[in-house]
């Protein structure tokens, strides 16, 4: 095997390791989404999106990745949970 095809396949191995994160991050919004429901509280919550963005881009920074990026990143996660749980919220009990 070539350079760049094992670089490919660690790249591969990567890419499986965050598709399983993100799965594991979406499967915990229908609980999410059930308990604000049941406690009357809002789906944004602006206060602890800017805590958790200010913890990833210090991450980011440890990681000399480009703060915008991950911001970018996380902006889409963010907007898929609050769509999550939107159709948790608003789904008849």
């Amino acid at each position: 095997m070539d350079k760049i095809q094992k670089i490919r396949k660690q790249i591969d191995r990567v890419d499986k390791v965050l598709i399983t994160a993100l799965g594991e991050r979406m499967s915990l919004m229908p609980e999410i989404g059930e308990y604000k429901k049941k406690n009357n509280v809002p789906i944004f919550q602006e206060k602890r999106e800017q805590q958790i963005m200010k913890r990833l881009k210090k991450l980011a920074k440890d990681y000399q990745i480009s703060e915008d990026f991950v911001e970018e990143i996380f902006l889409s996660i963010f907007n898929e949970a609050k769509r999550i749980q939107h159709e948790i919220m608003n789904k008849a009990d």
